[in-house]
């Protein structure tokens, strides 16, 4: 009876001290900053911890900010922040963000900027919308063209497009023209003189032999970015420039790496970059590289690269880009004389960089999803 009831209370003290311990390991992870980084899980800065409320307003807000900061803060946040989103991805079947949507066979799709919308034919341009979308572009090139510059549109379809079978059953399509089919049927009606080149049908075709966009990112692979994206931007610029000699897979040196949660976008908004990596193939220059500068700068907020190589009987090339021709600049970088590749935000074009660096020719690249923004008219 005796040793029963020491049993017991040794159990009462192991549980109260286990509870304690659970207690004052938040704290104690807070003052000592364990698990408390939000920067590297969500690429965004941490709230600081308010200062002392001068005035009424600022006493008003002190709560949400004292709560802001203390949320970022928690001792051991980022681990039990990770634990909840793989129980709700992995055990439930459920969308930790509602930025993502969670596909068949593990993959991963994006529901911002219409993206899925735009992939079930509900978010399509009207009849003004595409003609005055083609009017602008269309302009665009006459004004290159007047000065002898050729200008070759390209466009990356959605993800969700090219692994429509790999969506949720729910996300079926409503109407199967989306805006970039649209765009193709809208300029041969009008017998279009636009040079438009929609890579949709390339990514599908090659999809049977590689994998083209990551499960868990929105972007395509490298394999893809180069074996289809760089070889049919340069075929063209074969077409006007005929003494053009690019890279080619002869050029290249294969290598297989795993591409960390951290690299993927759509793991770091389900808040699983931790527990997230994809093996991707890598095409890598290996001959002698022949760029001799690279210049960053933000003219008015603008990401623009300037790259130079010793290869002066290449062409010189402005290239409008967004996320999509990152993949590309290693490439892009050893094959022009001179190639200057800025950032469109938003579908914009700059008649003065065109102007001051006079290429020889324009590459203007853009995703799928950013067909919902207007474009803008110079």
């Amino acid at each position: 009876m005796t040793l029963g009831i020491v049993h017991s209370t040794l159990l009462q003290k192991l549980c109260i001290g286990i509870f304690l311990a659970l207690l004052l390991l938040p704290m104690i992870g807070q003052i000592r900053s364990i698990g408390t980084g939000v920067t590297a899980t969500e690429m965004r800065a941490p709230n600081e911890l308010p200062s002392l409320p001068g005035t009424v307003e600022e006493f008003s807000v002190l709560p949400q900010r004292f709560e802001a900061w203390l949320k970022d803060h928690f001792g051991f946040r980022n681990d039990l922040v990770l634990a909840n989103n793989l129980i709700r991805v992995k055990l439930f079947g459920q969308s930790s963000s509602p930025l993502v949507v969670l596909g068949r066979k593990g993959w991963l799709f994006y529901t911002g900027e219409h993206a899925l919308e735009q992939t079930r034919g509900l978010d399509r341009f009207t009849p003004e919308e595409l003609d005055r979308w083609i009017d602008v572009m269309e302009r665009r090139q006459a004004w290159l063209a007047a000065r002898g510059i050729p200008m070759l549109v390209v466009a990356i379809p959605n993800k969700e497009r090219v692994y429509l079978e790999d969506l949720p059953a729910w996300a079926t399509q409503v109407n199967p023209e989306s805006r970039m089919a649209q765009i193709a049927r809208r300029l041969a009606e009008r017998h279009s003189p636009l040079l438009f080149k929609d890579m949709t049908a390339d990514l599908i075709a090659a999809k049977k032999d590689m994998k083209v966009y990551f499960q868990a990112d929105t972007h395509w692979t490298i394999e893809a970015a180069f074996t289809i994206g760089y070889q049919r931007i340069m075929e063209w610029i074969k077409t006007v420039r005929p003494d053009f000699t690019p890279l080619t897979l002869a050029d290249m040196k294969l290598t297989r790496a795993m591409r960390k949660g951290a690299d993927l976008d759509l793991a770091r908004m389900l808040g699983l970059a931790a527990v997230y990596q994809e093996e991707e193939v890598r095409y890598d220059f290996a001959g002698q590289p022949k760029l001799r500068s690279a210049d960053t700068s933000m003219p008015n907020g603008i990401v623009q690269t300037i790259l130079r190589a010793d290869r002066p009987a290449a062409p010189s090339v402005v290239w409008f880009r967004d996320s999509f021709t990152i993949s590309l600049i290693p490439y892009i970088a050893e094959s022009f004389r001179e190639a200057v590749i800025t950032e469109h935000k938003g579908l914009r074009f700059d008649k003065r960089l065109i102007e001051e660096h006079k290429p020889d020719v324009v590459v203007y690249q853009f995703v799928e999803r950013s067909l919902n923004t207007p474009i803008p008219v110079e």
